[in-house]
């Protein structure tokens, strides 16, 4: 550009080469291969595992999305979140801007942010932009970075590169992109689907004692693996079960869930009124989420023993009436009612595929 150039250049972030080495994904519906773990289809997932080689330190360079919301979860060894860093407590570069943060302008470009991936567990207080993965010396570490709602027109990734990964050895050798990842002996493959022994389910979902699908139907809360079995299957719901959910769950999310039984029909119809959320769909100039009770709601069909979702409808999708009230409707594909559509005022989602699953699933847990 010459020295007498009116036009300004827009100024230039960190130059760090790109690691998608680092990261295994997207985790959603269009890949069958990685539609487990209940997958929610307003969000795309990347998981990332590695080993980090003795006295070294993992550092991540992204950039925020243009999207709803993102976050970054570390795993323990069942499958349950240990730590997560939200979008909005990430700290932004100097020079860059934090499109979470109330009021925030939410297109400008320079986005940068900086985060530390400490090993093991914290001692006090967590320090600003560190997340730590809980895996010891030479145990394997799991994270899943998260993007909700994309806005619209934009990719999977929200418009940015995913994070971008820099490791620094003992030695104080800084290494990037592909060298980083053979140096942390990156994860390749998928995720290992967390089933439920398949003996052991097959005995539970045939008792005849004791069906999870109620007629009305019961929503729960979702606690954790085991007391998930034992209350929706045995019917012991009592005590006081610790709140630690499986299946790669999200710190941030709250899940509740119910089962259906075609044989009570073919036809279930679920009414509730939908929460406030900041309106992003549409590439709002503003983060506004000062009216707001939720960040994110979505509605679901799943197969519970397989994991896999049907489909999804997310708040911004859904018709409401004047009151805010949704209308769902579920059934199958061939039994759908005519009038179950959005000019009618009604929201549809098709039944799962193949009931909970169960068919589908070669194997199973160990």
């Amino acid at each position: 550009m010459g020295c007498n150039s009116d036009s300004v250049q827009e100024p230039l972030g960190k130059q760090i080469e790109p690691s998608a080495c680092f990261w295994v994904g997207p985790y959603n519906i269009d890949h069958p291969e990685r539609n487990f773990a209940y997958p929610d289809t307003g969000a795309n997932y990347w998981h990332a595992g590695y080993i980090l080689p003795e006295g070294a330190s993992l550092t991540l360079h992204g950039e925020y999305p243009y999207a709803r919301y993102i976050s970054l979860n570390s795993y323990r060894a069942d499958t349950s979140p240990a730590t997560a860093i939200t979008d909005k407590d990430i700290v932004a570069d100097d020079g860059s801007f934090n499109p979470y943060i109330q009021g925030a302008e939410r297109q400008k470009l320079l986005r940068e942010f900086t985060l530390a991936v400490a090993q093991g567990q914290p001692a006090g207080e967590l320090p600003s932009n560190t997340l730590f993965d809980y895996a010891e010396q030479g145990n394997k570490a799991v994270l899943i970075y998260r993007i909700y709602v994309n806005d619209e027109g934009q990719d999977e990734q929200g418009g940015v590169e995913l994070p971008t990964v820099e490791l620094t050895l003992s030695s104080g050798e800084q290494l990037y992109g592909q060298q980083a990842c053979d140096a942390l002996q990156v994860d390749s493959d998928n995720l290992a689907i967390p089933l439920v022994p398949k003996e052991t389910y097959g005995k539970i979902r045939l008792n005849p004692a004791f069906d999870p699908a109620k007629n009305l139907a019961v929503w729960r809360a979702a606690y954790n693996g085991a007391f998930g079995i034992q209350c929706n299957f045995l019917g012991n719901c009592d005590g006081e079960p610790e709140r630690k959910v499986n299946y790669y769950a999200n710190a941030d999310n709250q899940y509740v869930s119910t089962f259906l039984n075609s044989d009570f029909g073919e036809v279930a119809v679920t009414r509730g009124k939908l929460p406030k959320v900041p309106k992003t769909l549409a590439g709002e100039g503003v983060f506004d989420e000062s009216e707001s009770q939720l960040r994110y709601w979505s509605i679901c069909q799943n197969e519970y023993y397989s994991q896999r979702v049907t489909a999804c409808l997310f708040d911004e999708e859904l018709v409401v009436d004047e009151d805010g009230y949704y209308t769902v409707v579920t059934s199958p594909d061939v039994t759908k009612p005519s009038n179950a559509n959005v000019e009618c005022g009604y929201n549809y989602l098709p039944w799962t595929e193949q009931g909970d699953g169960f068919g589908r699933v070669e194997g199973g847990g160990e």
